[in-house]
């Protein structure tokens, strides 16, 4: 079942500011005027020949004398004899020693354990695990070491993109098989809700992560104007490859899939664009364009994406990187003729009944370590 977005509550706090109010003779002899009286009215108090206009009256005057400012009584002065002997100290007064400070060792406070999750163990060996066998074990183990509520799904689906995020080794991979035999594992053991669940967090996470980097309007993202580090702009390129990988384990959909090659397509203006175009591209595959079971449907896509491309390309002249790397003369030429004879190659012959670059590019996407 589809999950909703996530809600951000926001708490309007209402803050009044509230003066004292100033009191004047007015609003005080209306107070002392219309106050209460306390036991039994007789109708003779009541009466305008009563004494009360003259307590009131009285009573405003005290209470007025207490708010004005009074002057303060003279104080007698003291007459000096103009014959009296001059005043000479016998001795200066010594400065008082001031006691020492006693020096305060502040002590150190004490650093919060970072406490990972029951899962975590498991978690880093079947991301490491290329085999088949091993990605089961782990991830029943995974699976099954807790309740899955909605923030520890999200927990686990953010340790998937943040190690698919790290740098290219030869374990990368395993991660997104492994994702998909987790996903399996909750499907088995908790039900199809539950692993719905970890598909949509999964989702979240990479596609956020991703446009981050590479959407020209995120204020992160890889642009001249924003020089990132070489260690950003890697690990942008690792999360392409991650969201090919995912793809092709049908854990990440061909819209979202293509909602990240037209983001990089809307800033494409470095040698870095033209590499995570690459990364993605390559991984995703020709189903990707086509389809699972049905070649040739992507034919009309393959071309329009392959004129857009050359398009968004034609201004790019020399060797334009964000990171300021000295490119050779024909390298920026030469990946975008890759990208481009990659992308033709998967175009279906209805004649040949296979792909026009069988022969000229059997396997192009493994070639290029991106």
């Amino acid at each position: 079942m589809p999950y909703p977005s996530p809600i951000l509550t926001e708490l309007n706090l209402l803050f009044e500011n509230r003066s004292p109010r100033k009191l004047n003779a007015s609003s005080l002899q209306k107070s002392v005027t219309g106050a209460p009286r306390h036991g039994s009215e007789s109708p003779a108090s009541s009466s305008p020949a009563s004494s009360t206009s003259t307590l009131v009256e009285d009573e405003f005057t005290s209470v007025k004398f207490l708010w004005e400012d009074q002057p303060t009584p003279a104080t007698p002065r003291e007459e000096l004899n103009p014959l009296a002997a001059p005043f000479v100290p016998t001795s200066r007064a010594q400065p008082v020693a001031k006691a020492p400070v006693p020096r305060v060792v502040p002590k150190p406070t004490a650093q919060p354990q970072l406490v990972l999750p029951v899962w975590f163990d498991a978690f880093s060996r079947g991301v490491c695990a290329s085999a088949a066998p091993d990605h089961r074990t782990y991830a029943i183990a995974i699976v099954s070491s807790r309740r899955w509520p909605i923030e520890a799904m999200a927990e686990l689906a953010q340790h998937f993109c943040w190690r698919g995020a790290e740098k290219l080794t030869e374990e990368s991979a395993g991660i997104a098989p492994f994702a998909f035999m987790v996903y399996r594992q909750f499907f088995a053991i908790h039900g199809e809700e539950t692993a719905q669940s970890f598909i949509w967090h999964l989702r979240e996470c990479v596609i956020g992560a991703f446009k981050a980097c590479w959407d020209p309007d995120s204020p992160n993202a890889i642009t001249y104007l924003n020089a990132p580090s070489f260690n950003y702009v890697a690990s942008a390129i690792a999360q392409a490859t991650f969201i090919g990988q995912l793809f092709t384990h049908d854990l990440i959909p061909g819209p979202h899939t293509a909602t990240c090659i037209i983001t990089l397509l809307k800033g494409l203006n470095s040698y870095e664009h033209l590499e995570a175009v690459y990364a993605i591209v390559s991984k995703a595959g020709p189903s990707f364009w086509h389809g699972p079971g049905t070649p040739g449907q992507g034919n009309i896509a393959i071309h329009r994406f392959v004129a857009t491309f050359l398009d968004t390309v034609a201004p790019m002249t020399g060797n334009m990187s964000v990171l300021g790397r000295p490119l050779k003369a024909g390298d920026m030429q030469g990946l975008i003729m890759d990208i481009e004879a990659m992308v033709c190659g998967w175009e279906y012959d209805p004649v040949r009944a296979s792909f026009k670059g069988d022969n000229a590019w059997p396997k192009l996407s493994s070639s290029r370590a991106v």
